[in-house]
């Protein structure tokens, strides 16, 4: 009994590495990738605000292309750009945010949600934050996204038939041109540019 269990174990292992040899054989295309630094216009900012005084946090929702009001702050959004999905997960919008206090604090330029320290706010009040973008698709939209080929084994031999037949032929499909594979696009540009600033 316990010889019988043991061939039949060894019989299915046997086809278990057979088949996985087998998979394993089939070539598979690379993931499909946006080109880096491309991102997707959104309709809606959202941005937070931190009051230092009282410790209050407040969330507040921007449409691109208009101003909100919060407490001696007037936050307007040129821009909100929302990383592609195959790239880091990121958040970047254009804000003109002026404090109406006197000598209150102002900032033009771009925030990252994933590197808050790149734009600040230099307030001795407030802290504000992109947090997301949402909303529509607006521009600038996303490239069409190429699925790529799949590549060839490698050291995979080439039909003798087909080898044969091209020799018989006399045709020149064996010069370094025919046999070269042109290189892929890296997909159309598009820009990025804020109304007054430079891309993130």
């Amino acid at each position: 009994m316990l010889v019988r269990s043991g061939r039949a174990f060894l019989g299915l292992a046997s086809v278990l590495v057979l088949s996985g040899a087998a998979v394993a054989a089939e070539p598979l295309a690379p993931p499909a990738m946006y080109p880096r630094n491309t991102w997707q216009g959104k309709s809606t900012a959202v941005v937070r605000v931190l009051n230092r005084l009282d410790s209050r946090v407040e969330t507040v929702k921007i449409p691109v292309g208009e101003t909100s009001h919060y407490e001696t702050l007037e936050i307007g959004v040129t821009r909100c750009l929302q990383h592609a999905p195959t790239a880091r997960q990121d958040a970047a919008a254009w804000l003109d945010i002026q404090d109406r206090r006197a000598e209150g604090a102002t900032f033009h330029g771009w925030m990252l949600a994933a590197e808050p320290s790149l734009g600040i706010l230099e307030s001795p009040i407030y802290d504000v934050h992109v947090v997301t973008c949402e909303g529509n698709d607006i521009q600038p939209m996303l490239p069409t996204l190429e699925q790529p080929a799949v590549p060839p084994l490698p050291g995979k031999k080439p039909d003798s038939s087909q080898s044969g037949q091209e020799q018989d032929s006399g045709h020149g499909s064996d010069t370094p041109e025919n046999n070269e594979i042109a290189p892929s696009s890296s997909g159309s540009s598009t820009d990025h540019d804020a109304t007054n600033g430079a891309q993130p």
